[in-house]
């Protein structure tokens, strides 16, 4: 049994600590093909996880969906924690994998990738190894809710639109290297060449229209950049971004706002609270879940019925 607390956002509650847990068996699920930056940080972690008396497995991918099914496989009667050590699509891939399972261990992240958004909304550095390690350690846990979209389970957000073709179409080998860079590119490119399609966002029995629509069960889109105030990973609603405007003037507004956190407080930007959405638009858009494609529009968005523990940092 692990320790017991809510997400650190607003109001802390303080852990309460059920049993010592130095000896925590862990499953790190990697990806190898990270980098030798991270790479090293990775093995650095690991060293100092088994340093601190884990009991440390490794199972390392090497295809898309490879993630997914070593986290289906690891029982709880095997594993205190499932460590998914990548961006936030490796963390989506290994909640995809754990849901439908009800001995599953508790979750835990060692952030590796571009935007690391769940690190951020838990407060954990990813910069800081020995942070990283302590937390999967020693970490208490809080229950988290997730999203679902089309029957694919999402931890951080969905989004159609602008962003979800930027996902599409960013360049795979830039973003290796370049990081978010890749996408500031893809996002100019698509600027100059996307048509803006209107879609509508059925919630609470009201039809919205918008050019883009953001699902967030986070605060945090990109980067330490808040798009969604009122969100909580422990809070079982969505928080839905709906934003009008089009072209490049309206990707310029939006793209200035956002990293001064200023986005939801444009005077045309609506932030609805919903248990539900549905987004329509045209058939066969792609929708981004943790920075993927997880689905295509039309696209059924709701709150998850089954919930994940995470290990968070105390």
């Amino acid at each position: 049994m692990l320790a017991q607390s809510t997400i650190p956002m607003k109001t802390p509650l303080p852990a309460i600590a059920a049993r010592a847990d130095s000896d925590r068996r862990v499953l790190v699920i990697y990806n190898p093909t990270a980098g030798r930056r991270r790479g090293k940080r990775l093995a650095a972690t690991l060293d100092l996880l088994r340093a601190r008396g884990c009991v440390v497995e490794e199972r390392r991918t090497t295809r898309r969906g490879d993630a997914e099914e070593f986290a289906r496989a690891a029982s709880s009667a095997d594993y205190d924690v499932v460590v998914a050590a990548g961006g936030d699509g490796t963390v989506n891939e290994v909640v995809n994998g754990m849901i439908g399972r009800p001995d599953r261990p508790r979750l835990a992240v060692i952030p590796l990738g571009t935007a690391n958004v769940l690190a951020l909304e838990i407060g954990l550095d990813p910069k800081d190894a020995g942070q990283v390690a302590d937390t999967i350690a020693f970490g208490a846990t809080s229950t988290v809710h997730l999203g679902v979209a089309n029957g694919r389970h999402f931890l951080l957000m969905a989004g159609a639109g602008l962003d979800a073709h930027v996902v599409e179409g960013v360049n795979v080998a830039l973003k290796r290297h370049a990081g978010k860079l890749a996408y500031v590119v893809e996002s100019v490119r698509q600027a100059f060449g996307y048509d803006f399609p209107e879609l509508q966002i059925r919630a609470n029995g009201v039809t919205y229209e918008g050019r883009m629509a953001v699902a967030c069960r986070g605060r945090f889109y990109g980067g330490p950049f808040v798009a969604a105030p009122d969100a909580r990973l422990d809070r079982p609603k969505l928080e839905v971004c709906i934003l009008p405007k089009s072209g490049v003037g309206g990707v310029v507004r939006y793209g200035l706002a956002l990293p001064m956190n200023k986005l939801s407080e444009l005077p045309e930007v609506q932030v609805v609270s919903a248990d539900s959405i549905t987004i329509l638009g045209p058939r066969g858009a792609p929708l981004q879940g943790d920075g993927d494609i997880v689905a295509r529009l039309p696209a059924e968005i709701s709150i998850a019925g089954e919930t994940i523990e995470l290990v968070i940092p105390e």
